[in-house]
């Protein structure tokens, strides 16, 4: 009985797949980061389907099918992660050369099948009987063992990487909007933990059967969850258009890895260039003079936006045109300002350091003894001292 409710949620999970594949692909104009995702979703809810399968057998599963590739499916569940997360905010547009090797072990692993296939007269029943059929799923699970923590570091590493950019770039609150992208991850370490453990483990207390059924729950949650999410966001699975709008609603936590510009035309259209940005750098200069936005420490690119009622992407390209500077440098100039201001006043000697810099904006100290240090080659303290015996 705890098979055939299983059974549903492993249908339900394939069927996530199928349904967040058609929403991924069907756009023409996709980003290929798209693609490697689908791959994800094929590869995990066809791990979900063969499962359910299983179960029923009939005419659900097909013994020469998974003769062939049933030890596959799990090289197939972890590369697709870690390449949807690089090609997603590196915005690769095509398929790079050097990521076959990624994919190696299933390479290998076909091959080595045929070969199988072949030495056994083309026969399914005298392939199963090889010596070397049941070595081949022994190599797959170990191999897939292997890869699992491999792929988790390494997807870990570009989103903490992705994280502390928007953090310095934009704020802490949007940087933590990378969130729910890290819980897909932490799943996916789920599953090859609990692989592993029935790999690796031999147990009277473990049944090997109980913990594949437990790392495919999590898959079909985790597939449940995604499709979640396409539903929830769908413009960050679309292509950038030019139109503002989708600059100013588009979640930052996918915005380019870099802030290069987009092209004039796009940005500006319809309004001379230079203009446009005079017009920009007026408003920051009169709306930082009035109202000190500055000062506040979760003070983020979006807001900057909503105040001036400019895109993001306006802004971002007429401090690196213009000023040459990123919205994170530019603010923290304007508080490293109002720091050696106060710093310079004598009736404020009773205050701290720390106490100035934050009243200035910063919310961490390091970063703020690391830009003053840049800008005076001084640090606050002797530039207080020097101001003061001035």
């Amino acid at each position: 009985m705890i098979e055939s409710y299983f059974s549903l949620l492993m249908l339900f999970g394939a069927s996530q797949a199928v349904t967040g594949i058609f929403l991924l692909l069907k756009d023409k104009n996709r980003p290929f980061s798209n693609n490697l995702l689908a791959l994800l979703l094929f590869a995990w809810g066809f791990s979900c389907y063969w499962f359910f399968g299983f179960i029923h057998q009939g005419p659900y599963f097909s013994v020469a099918v998974t003769s062939f590739i049933g030890p596959m499916l799990s090289l197939t569940l972890f590369p697709p992660v870690f390449l949807y997360v690089k090609y997603l905010f590196y915005e690769y547009e095509g398929f790079q050369k050097s990521d076959h090797f990624h994919f190696l072990p299933i390479y290998l692993y076909l091959g080595f099948t045929l070969y199988l296939y072949f030495d056994s007269n083309f026969s399914i029943n005298s392939m199963r009987q090889h010596d070397w059929y049941h070595s081949r799923a022994l190599v797959s699970s170990y191999v897939a063992t292997l890869q699992g923590p491999y792929y988790f570091v390494k997807t870990n590493h570009i989103l903490k990487l992705r994280q502390r950019m928007l953090k310095e770039q934009y704020s802490e609150i949007e940087s933590r909007k990378l969130e729910w992208f890290q819980i897909i991850n932490y799943s996916f370490a789920l599953v090859f933990i609990i692989g592993g453990i029935s790999t690796l483990v031999k147990s009277t207390y473990l049944d090997p059967y109980l913990l594949y059924m437990a790392y495919h729950a999590v898959i079909a949650i985790s597939l449940f969850y995604i499709l979640l999410m396409i539903y929830k966001y769908p413009i960050v699975f679309a292509r950038l258009e030019a139109d503002s709008v989708i600059f100013n609603e588009i979640n930052p936590m996918f915005a380019v890895a870099k802030e290069t510009p987009l092209p004039h035309k796009l940005l500006f259209s319809g309004e001379n260039d230079s203009i446009k940005e005079k017009r920009i750098i007026a408003k920051l200069e009169k709306i930082m003079e009035e109202q000190q936005l500055y000062k506040n420490p979760n003070f983020s690119l979006n807001d900057l936006a909503g105040a001036i009622s400019e895109s993001r992407n306006a802004i971002s390209h007429t401090l690196n045109t213009s000023l040459h500077k990123t919205f994170y440098n530019y603010i923290n100039e304007l508080r490293i300002a109002e720091c050696k201001r106060l710093l310079a006043d004598d009736n404020l000697n009773h205050l701290t350091i720390e106490g100035i810099a934050a009243e200035s904006g910063f919310k961490s100290m390091s970063v703020f003894y690391k830009f003053f240090k840049e800008i005076e080659n001084v640090t606050p303290a002797v530039y207080r001292k020097q101001a003061s015996s001035s």
